[in-house]
């Protein structure tokens, strides 16, 4: 094989889901990151936006050149397609790409598509094949069914703001835009399962993920232990409930996270700092005891690490086989080279504004995910994806000039 065709055979691969065709209505995070992950499994996936009210994370700082970063991490490797889909020209054209499509992704509130004329209902006496996501805040059948809600709100709402932050303090939305996020992920699974449902049976389906779904499902084990003890789980900070010692603890030049909450790590934690007794005794053995006495634990633990470089201390837990790590500034943790060669993380070339990096794909797989492009512009595909689906270049032409499309 000549140099480099072994790249581009595994390039040109059969992906998982290669040949399936994405219609992606959706914006902010949950469901354009679900059609994010769609097209690195090999999908073709239009991304749909109002030609002047637009994806509101399109204005999401930073903005380098036009192009914003959030944006560009939920939609890239699509094609854009802009189109006011409050005029009935606008939904024809939505109706003609349903009808090539296998997949529909939208976020609308519940009955807005019903308003349009295409809601599941509908679109399945013309595509009965179709798989409709319908990514929403609260599900069908609960006290808020219908009402909006965001990432900040979801966790707050569903107790998981409760939970985040040091107990003394205030409940604080958790960093990264978790809910969002993993919203996207199960929309993913139920994509992916109704396509796989579709193979046997040649009928499509109606999925509903939602951000308190997810929530609750994140909060699976403090639910469970409520109903069961009536155990109200409490704000530890960097801390477990359940295990100790469990957290953040300070070395002489910076913090560092150590898990020692099992027994056996424990004693492996206790031998590392030197915290035998005088026969070799461990101290509070068992976790029922560290629970017990988290106070002390917690601060035989701080005194001794305190003692150490936090270089040193790593190394020696890394010797032990204990489970530790610096905590990092995201800038501290993208600089290893390792998480490009591995892709974890990748990057990619954006028109007009540059290199910039994204994390790489969700999966490692013995497949190559399609080489990845940059978000696309407002409107960037709109005359090609037009004319894919059957609209002359007049067409075309009459619908810019009636700002139909842009």
């Amino acid at each position: 094989m000549i140099d480099g065709a072994e790249d581009v055979a595994a390039n040109e691969a059969p992906r998982p889901v290669g040949g399936i065709r994405v219609v992606d209505a959706s914006r902010v995070l949950a469901a354009p990151f679900c059609a994010s992950i769609l097209a690195d499994l090999g999908a073709d996936v239009v991304h749909l936006e109002h030609p002047s009210a637009n994806d509101e994370v399109r204005a999401w700082q930073p903005i380098v050149n036009g192009v914003s970063a959030s944006f560009l991490a939920m939609n890239h490797s699509k094609k854009g397609l802009a189109v006011d889909l409050s005029r009935p020209e606008g939904i024809a054209i939505l109706r003609r790409l349903l009808e090539r499509a296998d997949v529909f992704i939208e976020n609308f509130r519940p009955g807005t598509m019903e308003r349009y004329g295409l809601g599941f209902d509908a679109i399945r006496k013309f595509n009965p094949r179709l798989i409709y996501c319908a990514v929403r805040a609260f599900p069908a059948g609960c006290a808020s069914e219908g009402m909006p809600g965001y990432e900040a709100s979801t966790q707050a709402y569903t107790g998981v703001m409760s939970l985040t932050g040091e107990g003394s303090g205030d409940p604080v939305r958790c960093g990264p835009s978790v809910i969002d996020l993993g919203t996207g992920l199960s929309s993913v699974i139920a994509i992916l399962s109704a396509l796989l449902q579709r193979d046997r049976t040649g009928q499509g389906a109606y999925v509903e993920p939602s951000l308190i779904r997810t929530a609750t499902n994140y909060l699976t084990y403090q639910i469970s232990g409520y109903f069961m003890a009536g155990a109200l789980p409490q704000r530890r900070g960097s801390g477990h409930e359940a295990l100790v010692p469990y957290r953040v603890f300070n070395c002489s030049d910076g913090p560092i996270f150590i898990a020692g909450g099992n027994d056996r790590l424990w004693a492996v934690l206790v031998g590392v700092l030197g915290l035998a007794g005088a026969g070799g005794e461990v101290p509070y053995r068992l976790l029922a005891e560290r629970i017990a006495n988290r106070a002390e634990v917690d601060q035989l633990v701080s005194e001794a690490v305190g003692t150490w470089n936090r270089a040193e201390l790593l190394a020696a837990f890394r010797a032990s086989g204990l489970p530790a790590a610096p905590v990092n500034t995201i800038a501290e943790y993208v600089a290893d080279p390792t998480l490009f060669e591995a892709h974890v993380l990748e990057e990619i070339e954006v028109p007009d504004a540059g290199r910039s990096v994204l994390a790489g794909p969700l999966f490692g797989a013995d497949f190559l995910a399609p080489k990845r492009t940059a978000a696309p512009r407002l409107g960037e595909h709109t005359d090609e994806i037009l004319s894919d689906i059957g609209f002359s270049p007049d067409d075309i032409v009459r619908m810019r000039e009636e700002r139909l499309v842009s």
